[in-house]
């Protein structure tokens, strides 16, 4: 199958972006609105971390089988189907919220959510080899980021306002209209078909496909293991420093109400988006082999916050300077994970690109559900000194950040 080279705006080009802002925005919302109401329901920075872990255990599970999925079958009908089931999923959160299920329901909606979300990542990230060369594949990969980037940024403002002004249970409906919306538009899509032949039935097809794209990676691109360990490293530190602490900081700590918190996921979202635009214009001036150093920056960042908390400040000015250094950070961790996402997809054969990305995926994320459980804890334990959980973490980073040096150098582009 010959990849196409067309200039990357087209109709077909525009109807995976509407399909893909209208998914990535009911998402985002939808994801947001569950944490805000998980997070008052419980007033628990540990069970509130605990049940962000358990969520992602689905999406490590079956990221590899979504990758062969993807590269198996026709992409166009898989997109239709996961904002299909997304769809679904708002409809059960519906009636959780309606009838006043218990948080053990909530948290069966935030698993099936992300069983999709592993089945649905691989497509989008398998399509975009087969719509374009690789001198195109960056700046395509940088678009469709930018536009998940602004989803996200619209998102959480939307769903912390909602939050405050209607009943929760209508933000679903929203959500269910936005998915419906996506399922519809990405129909009109049209993305090259790799014809594949199930010699020895679908599962063995399976099971040789995951064995022949882990050899690819062990033997052919060696260092991509390298770089997946050090992705799940900086996810480790990361993912539970952020995604418990920010929440948790803002409306627990701070003590600050629902839309700060949208506020602050709008513009960490804003700021992805400048970092997709980053990617862009320095596209000629990256260079892997000085990747290491973005991770270096970013450390010095976390340290930053570390110092912000140690000030005690008002709580308005700490949301402040807490916000804008996340920002920055944002902008960084952007710009990071596009280049090396666009490099190990430029190095992998069409043909396994999905199962190669899946690995990617469920291997950086393996360290996601035992970090936001420990930071979790932490964050409770510490409630009344946060600092030290930021300092500590920006420390680690700088270590993460040295010792990865090597491996960034020797990575074939």
């Amino acid at each position: 199958m010959e990849v196409k080279g067309h200039a990357i705006w087209n109709r077909n080009f525009a109807y995976i972006i509407m399909g893909q802002t209208l998914s990535v925005l009911a998402n985002s919302v939808m994801k947001f609105a569950l944490s805000l109401y998980i997070l008052d329901l419980t007033k628990s920075a540990a069970l509130f971390g605990t049940l962000l872990a358990i969520s992602i255990i689905p999406t490590i599970i079956f990221s590899p089988i979504g990758g062969v999925l993807a590269d198996n079958f026709n992409k166009k009908n898989m997109m239709v189907i996961m904002d299909g089931l997304y769809a679904c999923i708002a409809v059960l959160i519906y009636f959780a919220v309606v009838s006043k299920a218990n948080i053990a329901m909530v948290a069966m909606c935030l698993l099936l959510m992300s069983v999709v979300s592993a089945f649905e990542t691989p497509i989008v990230q398998s399509s975009m080899p087969l719509l374009f060369k690789e001198d195109k594949l960056l700046k395509a990969n940088s678009v469709v980021n930018q536009i998940q980037l602004f989803a996200n940024f619209v998102g959480p403002i939307l769903a912390g306002f909602l939050y405050s002004l209607v009943k929760i249970e209508w933000i679903f409906v929203i959500c269910f209209l936005l998915f419906f919306g996506a399922a519809c538009v990405e129909c009109f899509i049209k993305i090259p078909i790799l014809v594949v032949k199930f010699e020895n039935g679908a599962i063995a097809t399976v099971i040789k496909d995951l064995k022949e794209s882990w050899v690819f990676i062990r033997k052919e691109e060696p260092a991509i293991v390298k770089i997946i360990f050090i992705l799940g490293a900086i996810s480790f530190f990361i993912s539970g420093l952020l995604f418990v602490g920010i929440p948790y900081i803002i409306r627990i700590v701070l003590g600050l109400n629902s839309q700060y918190l949208g506020i602050n996921q709008g513009l960490i979202s804003l700021a992805g988006i400048v970092g997709a635009l980053m990617v862009g214009v320095l596209a000629k001036k990256l260079n892997m082999k000085n990747s290491y150093l973005i991770v270096g920056l970013s450390s010095f960042l976390v340290l930053v916050m570390g110092i912000i908390f140690m000030l005690n400040l008002p709580a308005t000015l700490t949301f402040v300077l807490f916000t804008l250094t996340i920002m920055l950070l944002q902008v960084l961790f952007t710009l990071f994970s596009i280049f090396v996402v666009s490099n190990i997809q430029a190095n992998t054969p069409v043909q396994l690109v999905g199962k190669v990305m899946s690995y990617v995926t469920t291997l950086s994320l393996c360290a996601q559900p035992l970090s936001q459980a420990v930071y979790g804890f932490l964050f409770e334990i510490f409630s009344n000194s946060v600092y030290i959980l930021f300092l500590f973490t920006g420390l680690v980073m700088l270590l993460v950040s040295y010792l990865s040096r090597n491996s960034f150098k020797n990575f074939n582009q």
